[in-house]
Formats: structure tokens, sequence, C-alpha cells
């Protein structure tokens, strides 16, 4: 049963029609194991509880799994038929809406465009497609977020199109307006920040995510933003602290926090990241 079955949220009878503003484009990105998945989903929910019209995609094209977070168990090939209809240039807002799901909640809205249904079809995350799409996304929506695949490694092709196997990661962050870049809150975790930093040359809001004094030690929040100023010169973004407890029930749930674990600090602190973003 998904998400959209257990609460009987359903397709509202309005079709979307192009804005006459531009919206922004929001990567969720960081290392392997940061959470960058949760934190996408969760600041979605949160712009869309805001009253922005929201879309969520998943760009990640190793580990797609924002289906699974949410219960939705029949994705199909949404992604790729959304690129492909973007190529040729016959994506327009009745078929974005037909291949994506839209969920209904409190009152709100926000529409999920689904990744990859099989990881061999990551060459067909081609430059012209995401750039038009990106573009296209950008005219009906408030706010597009999507979650990347964390390697930004080149030298990895294709043989059949020339094309790079991370290709589709990099093109998003370079089109995007906000970066967020995830990272765990432990040993490991900071340790990949710092070798993914040094790779970048864009501006981007860090968050360290699953914060706590059991890896850390004792004012951990504090011990992070020293260490992370000490080392790299940047200011943490956010602190997101563990919640345990609240992110099982989500994925238990297939809800975000917002519905599932309403009083979680984890929550308060990704709304308050979604807040920044209404204000920047």
């Amino acid at each position: 049963m998904t998400i959209l079955e257990r609460d009987k949220l359903v397709v509202p009878e309005l079709r979307l029609a192009p804005g006459t503003a531009s919206g922004k484009l929001v990567s969720s990105w960081g290392t392997a194991g940061s959470g960058k998945t949760s934190i996408a989903i969760n600041i979605a929910f949160e712009l869309a509880l805001a009253g922005e019209s929201v879309l969520l995609v998943d760009l990640d094209s190793r580990r797609p799994s924002i289906a699974s977070c949410l219960g939705l168990t029949e994705p199909g090939a949404a992604l790729t038929a959304v690129l492909r209809l973007a190529r040729q240039d016959r994506l327009d807002a009745s078929e974005l809406e037909r291949l994506s799901s839209m969920v209904k909640f409190q009152g709100k809205q926000l529409q999920i465009l689904t990744g990859l249904n099989s990881l061999s079809r990551w060459p067909e995350l081609d430059s012209k497609a995401i750039f038009d799409f990106s573009s296209f996304a950008r005219s009906l929506f408030d706010w597009v977020i999507f979650d990347l695949n964390d390697d930004i490694e080149t030298g990895s092709f294709s043989a059949d199109t020339g094309m790079e196997r991370n290709q589709a990661t990099r093109e998003i962050l370079q089109l995007c307006d906000f970066r967020l870049l995830s990272f765990a809150a432990d040993a490991v975790g900071v340790n990949r920040y710092l070798s993914l930093a040094k790779e970048t040359d864009f501006e981007t809001w860090v968050i360290a995510n699953r914060v706590r004094a059991s890896t850390i030690g004792r004012n951990a929040e504090r011990q992070l933003r020293d260490t992370i100023f000490k080392v790299s010169r940047v200011t943490l973004r956010a602190v997101v602290p563990e919640d345990q407890a609240g992110f099982d029930l989500c994925m238990l749930e297939g809800k975000p926090l917002c519905l599932s674990a309403k009083s979680s600090k984890a929550r308060e602190a990704i709304r308050l990241i979604a807040t920044d973003l209404l204000d920047a």
C-alpha cells in the first residue's frame, strides 16, 4: 500500500499551467551515507507546506530511492520518459503531470518524479534532456528539488553513447541556484566531506546530518562547526540532530517527518533550511 492509498491522497482536478516567474533549482547532494535523500524529501514537503509549488526529482543515477522512501511501489519509468520527451521538444505540463506522482497532504500538494527503474539506463540522462527539462520545470514550479548521486568523478564513459557516468550530477550542480551538500556527522563522514569539498568549485550550503555526541563527543555541534571552519574555512549552514526513531518511523510509514514526527528536532532543523531557502 502506497502513501497515496494509505492517506487517500488524490490527484487534483486542476492541471498544471506554466508560471510567469522563474522557479528555483535546488540540489540535495553530499557524501555517501549522508542522508541527502531524506533531506531532499523533507525539504520538498516543508516548502510545499509553506504554500510553494514543488517538484521533487530523483536524479540519482546509482541509487535512486525516493520511490521506496515514500512507498511508491509502482513508479514506472517516469524520469526517462520525461527526459525523452524533453529531448524531443515534446514535453508539456500535461505529460509531466501524467508521468509524475501528485501527492496531496494537509491541504497542500507536491509532485514527485521518480528515478531510474533500471540502473543500466543511466546513459539516457544526457545533457540536452536535463537542461531542457530543468528549464521547463522551473517555468512550472516555484521549487524543483533534485536528489543527486554523490559521485562527480570523471573518466567513466558509456561505450555506446560516449557519455560520462556522473555527467548528470555535474550538470545539475552547475545549473542549480542552491546546492545543499550534506555529510554524516562522524569521523568518516567529515573526512568524506573534506575530500569532496576539494573537488567543488561552486558555492554550497554545507549541512551536518545526524549530529550526536556519541560520535563527536561533548558539545557536538560546536565541535563540528569549529572543525569544519578550521580545515575548510566554511561555515556550516545547518546542523541536523540525530533522530533515528523519527526517521525509522518515516521509513515504516512512507512519509516525511512533517507527517510522521512533527515534533522531531531533526524535522525542525530541516524546516529551518527550507525557511532559509525561501528567505534567500
